[in-house]
């Protein structure tokens, strides 16, 4: 029977057996991530189990922002052991003072693990997994989405600089999984030897089974919605809220009309924006932009497939994981300056498999989508590049990524003084 080493032993390459016993701990069952804790477990060296705070997200929810009950229809835990902790009251919403599972520690002491991972700071029990963590000297690692390059108001600067800065200090690594959330992770302290390679990873293979023939689901999905064959289709993928400015691509979508020229918007997804998204196409009769409303997991795929490029459009957005999905049918990226994913080597790489504009630059954007409209050469380059570089995010590499975050975390230990 092989043995598990102590969280200061150092590695032995070359060596394959059970190394590390990974714990998790995660607010709720997140679509995302369920396929790479299932690639992560599947990993000989690892022993894996993920501790969820509560059950949104496992059964039907409703969504505040995208407006309707949701059920994702892909499964949420097979591959990989979990189990749901225990909490005082029902945990209605995903907030820090809701998510409270005071019984945290004891569940992760039962597991004995030699390194723990968190999923953000935004819940009460996460900080009570880190003060565990510490006392009882096993490290541990955060895995987060957060973008360094968000500039902040005065006031929340301030506020993050005395909040998120002390809870740096009781981390003993971090997962980076992009260029923005690397200088996230520097800004709030953390050493540069303690932040381990990473992504946040998509399920590519999953993508494209769901669709089969490509080119077949392309002709059904533009049937559906009366788009032509020949017309330069850009998608957007998520929720029709404020943030996410989907009336940005609109607005875009119309000029290139008015252009004469053959583009269309496919917008997928739900939220309290559609009312004034479909005020703006009935007032201009704009009749090349659908809205297909809420599209789930399994039927995503296609949609993909029946586009040309994808645009994002954001205020803020921490990733961006719609570009990396997109891209597995080689569609490129239209990005605003204020998505997480932008990086030279992230998912979203400038002038490589993305274009970048200036938030809000409605011109900026037109012209970005008439750029890989009219110019093919461009626009096949970046297609490839798109292609590739999904292959990176992938679910398989993403669990390597952690499992070797983790092996090293547990090589490198507990920092030595905690302040």
């Amino acid at each position: 029977m092989a043995t598990v080493k102590s969280a200061g032993e150092p590695l032995r390459l070359g060596r394959r057996e059970p190394s590390v016993r990974i714990a998790i701990v995660v607010s709720h069952p997140i679509q995302y991530f369920a396929p790479w804790y299932g690639a992560l477990a599947a990993i000989p060296e690892v022993a894996l189990k993920v501790f969820f705070c509560c059950r949104l997200g496992a059964e039907t929810y409703y969504d505040s922002k995208f407006g309707i009950n949701v059920k994702w229809d892909i499964p949420l835990f097979d591959g990989y052991d979990s189990e749901f902790l225990d909490s005082r009251k029902e945990i209605r919403r995903s907030n820090f003072w809701a998510t409270d599972n005071p019984n945290v520690g004891d569940a992760l002491g039962k597991f004995h693990p030699q390194v723990v991972v968190v999923h953000g700071y935004a819940h009460r029990t996460v900080w009570r997994a880190v003060s565990w963590c510490n006392r009882n000297r096993i490290p541990v690692m955060l895995a987060s989405d957060s973008n360094g390059a968000v500039k902040l108001a005065p006031w929340k600067r301030a506020a993050k600089a005395i909040i998120v800065k002390h809870f740096y200090r009781h981390l003993d690594g971090a997962l980076s999984v992009g260029d923005n959330n690397r200088t996230y992770h520097l800004n709030y302290g953390l050493p540069e030897e303690r932040i381990f390679a990473g992504t946040l990873p998509i399920d590519c293979n999953r993508l494209l089974a769901s669709v089969g023939d490509a080119a077949a689901a392309r002709r059904d999905i533009r049937r559906r919605y009366g788009i032509p064959e020949d017309a330069f289709v850009v998608i957007y993928a998520g929720k029709l809220i404020p943030l996410k400015c989907p009336l940005h691509l609109l607005q875009a979508i119309h000029n290139c009309d008015q252009r004469g020229l053959k583009v269309w918007g496919l917008l997928v997804g739900e939220g309290l924006e559609r009312r004034r998204l479909e005020s703006f196409l009935a007032d201009r009769n704009v009749k090349n932009i659908v809205l297909t409303g809420f599209v789930n997991q399994s039927s995503i795929g296609m949609y993909y497939a029946a586009s040309d490029a994808v645009a994002l459009m954001s205020e803020y957005e921490p990733k961006g994981l719609v570009v990396p999905e997109a891209g597995c049918f080689g569609c490129p990226a239209i990005l605003s300056d204020r998505i997480g994913c932008v990086g030279p080597t992230d998912s979203a790489r400038p002038n490589e498999n993305a274009l970048v504009y200036s938030w809000a630059d409605i011109e900026a954007l037109t012209n970005c989508i008439v750029h890989l409209y009219k110019d093919q050469s461009i626009y096949r380059f970046m297609s490839e590049a798109a292609v590739r570089i999904a292959k990176s995010q992938d679910i398989a590499i993403g669990a390597q990524h952690l499992a070797d975050a983790a092996r090293r975390l547990q090589y490198l230990g507990c920092t030595a003084n905690r302040k």
